[in-house]
């Protein structure tokens, strides 16, 4: 409404709109698929609790505090960067101390339909406006905190089965044939915890990839407006803003390459064991398995297309190329002005 009223307020006031609600959007629809989802992902945080609880021996505990890290320094950036661009939006109270009748500033542009309230409607809006942007923090930054550690500890897993495919043939003599369906059932486990987080979130995937593609085109625009009107607080916010989107996205780039890279490294391990050794139905299961391993665990985005490394750069592209144009015809214009 707002926006549609198009009050004389400042340039970046439309953009903050469109940046905030799609946020609240975003957020809203990731805390409604976790909650349909809770069961399904239930599964992996309760087989994550059991692996910490059953590691045996050193060397499987040094790779699973590696990738623990690993997630930990992820979702720490992404809550910082995040917690950072919400102080800007916040720094907006700074006048409220000093606020008046004909001068006040919201947290969020809300000036043409709020310009006319009481003192106290304007505290109580205020703080009203205050939780929603840290609900909306809190929904977007958090449920990617769990998604990053989830996929973490399965690619920790992987690469714990990685090293013991390596082994096997070490194993195979003290245990027999039986190490086999070992792995075949570790295996399966892992595939299935995979599929349990694709079914999870790919639909906040695709979401949060379309939706932050847009918004970086928007933001790039504000950044751009912001730094021919020398305004320097909107510049800074614009690139925080920018950051933590282009953060979001590379963190399930990241995740989606990191387990297809473990997936497929399987295949490779059994192949460089001592396989020639086992007995003829060994080999043969072992054959299976390679057959199996060959096809990688990935991601998809609505299971519309894989999320890879080459997702995030081809967002990037996009943003930048849009950017340049942009600039160009802003540039132009004020030649022309001229």
């Amino acid at each position: 409404m707002d926006v549609y009223l198009a009050c004389e307020n400042s340039s970046e006031d439309p953009i903050d709109t469109y940046v905030v609600a799609s946020s609240a959007m975003l957020g809203i629809i990731k805390l409604t698929m976790l909650q349909i989802q809770r069961s399904t992902l239930s599964i992996n945080l309760c087989s994550a609790i059991q692996d910490w609880c059953n590691i045996k021996d050193a060397r499987s505990r040094e790779i699973m505090i590696q990738y623990a890290r690993t997630a930990r320094i992820i979702s720490l950036s992404l809550f910082y960067c995040g917690f950072v661009s919400l102080t800007f939006y916040l720094l907006r109270l700074l006048p409220l101390i000093n606020a008046t009748a004909n001068g006040r500033t919201f947290v969020l542009p809300m000036t043409c339909l709020f310009e006319s309230v009481s003192n106290l409607q304007y505290i109580l809006i205020t703080f009203y406006q205050v939780i929603q942007l840290f609900v909306t923090y809190a929904g977007n930054c958090c449920t990617e905190g769990i998604f990053v550690g989830i996929t973490m500890h399965l690619c920790g897993q992987l690469k714990l089965l990685m090293s013991d495919f390596h082994q096997i043939d070490h194993k195979y003599k003290r245990k027999g044939g039986s190490i086999i369906e070992e792995f075949v059932v570790r295996h399966r486990k892992l595939l299935k915890l995979t599929e349990t987080v694709e079914d999870s979130y790919s639909i906040i995937i695709l979401t949060q990839i379309f939706t932050s593609a847009i918004l970086i085109c928007i933001t790039g625009f504000g950044l751009i407006v912001s730094w021919h009107i020398h305004d320097i607080v909107m510049t800074v916010k614009s690139i925080v803003i920018m950051i933590v989107m282009l953060m979001q996205c590379f963190l399930y780039s990241y995740a989606g390459d990191n387990l297809r890279d473990q997936s497929e490294a399987l295949s490779f391990a059994l192949y460089d064991s001592n396989w020639c050794d086992f007995s003829p139905n060994d080999i043969r299961d072992l054959a299976f398995i390679m057959i199996k391993t060959n096809i990688p665990i990935r991601l998809t985005a609505g299971k519309f297309f894989y999320v890879t490394r080459a997702t995030f750069t081809d967002i990037l592209k996009t943003a930048v190329s849009y950017l340049s144009a942009l600039r160009v015809m802003i540039d132009k214009r004020e030649t022309n002005s001229y």
